[in-house]
């Protein structure tokens, strides 16, 4: 009997090491170093789709070149409209990877984080008190116009895509004027969605900071009183003293200009 539930042990171990490894996404499998293009992209939030019911990956436009763009909701409640998720009365939180596609970074731990929000489970309970939209690839055309010579003074990933658009439209700073096909699209998830919170993924292009990660963030002149109260008293220090428990030192974001 003793051997039979040992054999059971290893087999229910050896599947579940199976099980993990079958998820590992091509940033790890390279050490770190590359980053999967639009196609394997894609295909990893497909299977992600595939295989669990609190997931959902919509297209909400489609690129000069034809790519299309696209935003994975996640929910337990499989609130995977704007009008359900309202519903929950739940806090939605928007994440948006490759602005620029040579920042990449946000992508990859995006992939990381969903695997164990919905495989593994060991992050599941996150998803009890929000809504994640999550944007694989936003500046989808320039993400594959990459080479390892795009930015020479970051540090990775081996190949990497380009700042601009196919129409060579800078999307971080068409939100305003929306003279491209893939913001005009966004304002229209955005309108539709209205996110609580808006986060956004870059990579430092070649600065040599200190620190694991920056951060930037409105605390002041264009918010209410009460808001800013709360990012500044609460949240940043509540951010900062997790990120630096965890062992990365965290500071705020410093432009050179």
């Amino acid at each position: 009997m003793k051997k039979f539930i040992a054999f059971l042990f290893i087999t229910s171990l050896s599947l579940t090491q199976m099980k993990v490894s079958d998820w590992q996404t091509y940033f790890e499998k390279t050490n770190y170093l590359s980053t999967p293009s639009y196609e394997e992209t894609i295909r990893y939030f497909k299977k992600l789709e595939s295989a669990s019911p609190f997931i959902k990956l919509i297209k909400f436009g489609i690129s000069p070149q034809e790519r299309n763009l696209y935003v994975c909701i996640v929910s337990k409640d499989k609130a995977f409209t704007p009008e359900k998720a309202k519903k929950t009365g739940k806090p939605i939180i928007l994440i948006q990877n490759g602005i620029h596609s040579g920042e990449i970074e946000g992508k990859d731990a995006s992939m990381i984080l969903l695997r164990e929000i919905l495989i593994t489970k060991e992050k599941f309970h996150l998803i009890d008190d929000v809504i994640l939209l999550i944007i694989p690839i936003f500046n989808v055309d320039g993400h594959e116009r990459k080479s390892p010579f795009n930015r020479i003074n970051q540090n990775g990933p081996t190949e990497m895509g380009w700042r601009t658009t196919a129409q060579n439209y800078n999307l971080n700073r068409d939100y305003m004027k929306a003279d491209s096909p893939e913001m005009q699209s966004w304002l229209k998830l955005f309108s539709n969605w209205l996110p609580d919170f808006f986060v956004d993924s870059h990579t430092t292009d070649g600065a040599d900071y200190q620190y694991t990660i920056t951060y930037g963030i409105e605390k002041s002149k264009n918010l209410p009183p009460a808001t800013s109260k709360m990012i500044t008293e609460k949240f940043i220090p509540f951010i900062k003293k997790k990120t630096e428990e965890k062992g990365f030192l965290i500071a705020p974001y410093v432009s050179f200009r």
